[in-house]
This record gives C-alpha cells, structure tokens and sequence, in this order.
C-alpha cells in the first residue's frame, strides 16, 4: 500500500510540475508586449542567443519550448519609434488609423512602413491608435482569459476614438483582425458591433480605394515577377483573401501562382512548446510540399503571412534562398510603383 501510495504522489506531483511549467511557458508566450519590448531592447544579444545550441537545450528541459523550433528575430528599432521619429503625417487632410500588432512592432518593422509608404502615396495619413495591447490571441489560447479581457477592452476603447473621428482601422494581420472583430464578442463576451464594420485588413481598403475609383496607381513598366501566394487561415476564414490576390493581379508584370491553402501548423504559440511540436510539425509537412513546388516552378518571390513556421520549414528543406518574408503591402511599396494619386 506504502508502494502504491508512493507511486501515487509521484505521478501527482509530476502533474503539477507539469501544469506549472505549462503555466510558466503560457504565460512568457502569451505576453508579447512585455517579452518583445525587453528582446527589442537587447535585439542583437537576444537573437543571437536564440540560435545557440545550448541555449535551445536549456529551453526545452526547463520551460519545455521544443529546442527544434526556430524563434522569429527581434528588430533592434520599434515601428511605434521609427513612427514617431520619422513619419511625419501632418501635411493630409483624410486619415486612417493602424493597428500594427506585435509582430510588426517588434519582428517585422518594414512591413509597418511599407503601409505607411502606400497609404500616403495614395493621399491618407496615417494615425496610430491612442493606446494598443496585443489583439489578445495568444492570451486566449493559453487560457488567460482576464488579462485577454483587460487588453481587448484597451484595444476596443481606442477603436471607438478612431471611428469617432471617422478614421477606419487598418491591419496587416489577419489574426489580429479575426480576434478583434469575432473573437471578442464570441469568446470575450466584448461588444463591438458599433465599430467592427470599421476594422479591416488594409488589403481590403486599398483594394476598395482603387475599385471605388478614389486611387489610381502607376506602376513601373519594367517589373516582371512569377510569384507564389499562400493564403493565411484567419484570412480565409475572413473570407478576404479577394483581396489581396486581386491586388496582386493588378500588377502588371506579375504572373501570380495560387498555393494550395494548408495551415501551417504554428498557431500562435502552439507550436513553441515541446508537448506540441510533433503535431505542428505534421501541419508543416504538408505545407513543406506546397512551399517548394513553386520554387522548382521557378517563382522569384512566395508571399506569405505566417513567418515563423514557413522559415522553419523551407530552411530544413536548404530551399529558402528565393523565399522571402513579404506580403501583399511590401510588394505594393514604392519599389512597384513610379507614382500614384487620389481622385
């Protein structure tokens, strides 16, 4: 009886300890802001750290984050401090207002000033939200409902002011534009009806821009691309991946190549932990086959919304030297284009 009893114990507190490490790992994953605002400031140190072996090792035994997963870089700038230094918006007269997110605040800057770099050209300026809190997703996922709530309430605050003043919120993530406009009032319980007409993909105002007649754009004569697109999952599930590939078959020059859409498997911060790895791995297998195939087809660019796995998984495959991390607005940035203008 002592034995069983023994056992027991054992097995409950390898359970517990369990919890707590997922608990601990939850929470690390789940407070973008806070761990992308220490890894910005130390972006250099922090990325090269990521990379090293042991580290990995170390990550793996003690929070139980896969050592096999590839961590996205850091930017050694913020897109709100380049915004403020540098993005001078007082000379417009009609305004936007742009919810950038996590990743392009602490990962992916250039896709934030691309934005900002075609929306002026087309005669908007562009306002940051007075105050903005991750959209909340990976806070949901890892069960931390009351601090997804505090943020969601943040975020929806702000929204109301911009739509007050009659400015249309923008994203560049579908994530975070599926979280905000559906996830919140279904998982959250927080009412935004008042204002989720107002938040889209900046896909989707640009291409009503243009298809409303209100923008012309001219694009360089010379460009000639054979591009691979793979449509994210929260945008499908928008139903708003029109959008983007109308945009990008706007372009002359540009034969464009529809990947079949799979998900990718990372889901947030699902697929950082070692318990999940093996399932997120299987998603990224499927995928692997669909990111290749237009590589051997020839394709100078794959676009793409969902960085961190297709990074993972087109580097095991030693194919990633024509994969680059762009989407639909890098592509559209001043490089395609020689000028544009408002009706």
């Amino acid at each position: 009886r002592n034995l069983i009893f023994a056992q027991f114990v054992l097995q409950s507190l390898h359970k517990t300890v369990g919890c707590c490490i997922q608990c601990v790992v939850g929470h690390q994953l789940a407070n973008t802001d806070v761990m992308g605002s220490l890894a910005t400031t130390f972006a250099p140190v922090v990325n090269a750290s990521l990379k090293l072996r042991p580290v990995k090792t170390i990550m793996d035994k003690a929070l139980a984050i896969d050592h096999r997963r590839t961590f996205p870089e850091y930017s050694g700038q913020r897109f709100e401090s380049w915004f403020k230094k540098h993005a001078a918006q007082e000379r417009f007269s009609r305004f936007v207002s742009y919810f950038h997110g996590c990743y392009v605040n602490y990962n992916n800057p250039k896709l934030g000033k691309d934005l900002v770099k075609i929306l002026n050209a087309i005669g908007y300026g562009v306002h940051l939200l007075e105050k903005e809190k991750c959209c909340g997703v990976a806070l949901i996922a890892n069960k931390m409902r009351e601090q997804a709530e505090r943020q969601a309430e943040v975020n929806i605050a702000s929204i109301r002011k911009a739509v007050g003043a009659e400015e249309p919120v923008l994203t560049t993530s579908s994530t975070c534009t599926f979280t905000m406009r559906d996830e919140y009032p279904h998982i959250l319980h927080i009412d935004n009806a008042d204002v989720r007409e107002s938040i889209m993909l900046a896909t989707k105002f640009i291409f009503e821009a243009i298809d409303g007649g209100r923008v012309k754009l001219a694009f360089k004569e010379d460009y000639r691309r054979r591009i691979a697109y793979h449509t994210p999952c929260h945008m499908e599930k928008l139903g708003w991946s029109i959008y983007s590939t109308s945009l990008l078959q706007m372009i002359p020059g540009v034969e464009l190549i529809m990947l079949d859409s799979q998900c990718c498997g990372i889901a947030g911060t699902y697929g950082f932990k070692s318990e999940n790895y093996a399932y997120s791995a299987a998603c990224a297998g499927v995928t692997v086959r669909r990111v290749t195939r237009p590589l051997l087809m020839g394709c100078d660019y794959m676009l793409y919304s969902v960085g961190i796995q297709i990074k993972l998984i087109v580097n095991i495959q030693n194919c990633s030297s024509r994969v680059s991390e762009n989407n639909v607005r890098t592509l559209l940035d001043e490089r395609f284009y020689q000028n544009s203008g408002s009706r």
